[in-house]
């Protein structure tokens, strides 16, 4: 490609996939400087990408409107309409990251003729496969994705190298995040996130609750952070844990940054608000288990995973016949990563609570 080419990005969803292609744009946006970079994402998560430093336009796609039933006709022309706009672009390249047939549909009617995606045996739809020119074939081993999101991004020309995503968040997100941590005399502090987008990859609370109050005994306050209609798992860590209660910060997603870069340690499972942390370089430990660490774990050296070695690890299923036997961890182990990634002997008081 040229040095200032005018490139498109496909990643619609989901926020955690979304963060781990951050670092193959921020390969794209070093290599090519003078670079027209455009991203194309779902209206769900078109407010994460928005937050991002050098992402030059958002093309944003309304996918829950078209699923509706009847028809509905004002997203319909909104989205012929989006397409008529990316046509209009003349993008020299399109990279998709996600490999859904509609994703590489997307990319081939762009008008690009360059496109750029995943060979069969990566995609989540093999189809996909058929609409692109350059395939980034699976490597011997199994790596990360945010690796293999890099290796698709050298395809373009990039130059893969470590990075840090730049995020810019509102000034009124800043200032109520600060205004939460003054009001709760919070400095040193542990951010726990409970939720997650399946059932399966979720800890128990009660045990989040007794994690809690060790942590506590450290001399770390604890924050819960929760999305919307997370409230009761906050409640059931609260009656584990006992006093002092955890802090509970209800924030929003880009408000979590602000929190999550000035905490000590993050805690949680496979989530958006875990990979947020790693984008980060937040510590973390991650408790995981239908999915694969080696796959969606952190990618920091000294980040902990705790995790269980069974043969049907990582089936990456939403339902379990098996009562969820992976993330039956017991809180030991978990503290004992905790331990061990701030770096503390047990029974050592660090901090006032």
């Amino acid at each position: 490609m040229n040095a200032s080419p005018k490139i498109l990005i496909i990643r619609l969803s989901s926020l955690g996939d979304i963060l781990h292609a951050l670092p193959a744009f921020s390969n794209l946006r070093a290599t090519f400087p003078d670079a027209r970079i455009d991203w194309l994402v779902a209206k769900k998560c078109s407010f994460l990408p928005t937050a991002v430093r050098g992402i030059d336009r958002l093309h944003v796609l309304d996918t829950n409107s078209l699923l509706r039933f009847p028809l509905d006709r004002p997203a319909w022309n909104q989205f012929w309409g989006l397409i008529r706009e990316l046509r209009a672009c003349r993008f020299d390249c399109v990279l998709d990251f996600q490999g859904l047939l509609k994703t590489a549909f997307l990319g081939a009617i762009s008008g690009s003729r360059v496109r750029i995606g995943f060979a069969k045996e990566l995609v989540r739809e093999r189809p996909a496969n058929w609409f692109y020119n350059r395939k980034l074939k699976g490597p011997p081993n199994q790596v990360h994705v945010l690796v293999l999101n890099q290796m698709l991004a050298e395809l373009a020309g990039a130059r893969r190298e470590p990075s840090m995503v730049d995020f810019s968040v509102p000034a009124e997100d800043n200032e109520y995040v600060e205004s939460l941590l003054i009001r709760n005399q919070l400095k040193e502090f542990v951010v726990i996130n409970p939720g997650g987008g399946w059932a399966t990859k979720r800890w128990n609370p009660e045990r989040y609750g007794r994690l809690a109050k060790r942590i506590q005994q450290l001399g770390l306050p604890v924050v819960v952070t929760t999305g919307p209609g997370e409230e009761g798992l906050f409640r059931a860590i609260t009656d584990s844990c006992g006093v002092p209660s955890p802090r509970h910060f209800p924030v929003s997603f880009l408000q979590l940054i602000p929190l999550l870069k000035g905490a000590r340690l993050f805690i949680g499972g496979d989530t958006g608000p875990f990979h947020l942390a790693c984008a980060l370089g937040t510590a973390v430990v991650g408790i995981f288990g239908p999915t694969s660490p080696v796959r969606n774990g952190p990618w920091r050296k000294g980040d902990e995973v705790i995790t269980r070695a069974l043969p049907c690890a990582a089936c990456y299923g939403r339902s379990c016949s098996r009562n969820d036997e992976c993330m039956d961890i017991a809180v030991d182990e978990v503290f004992a990563g905790v331990v061990k990634r701030l770096g503390i002997r047990e029974g050592i008081t660090i901090a006032s609570p």
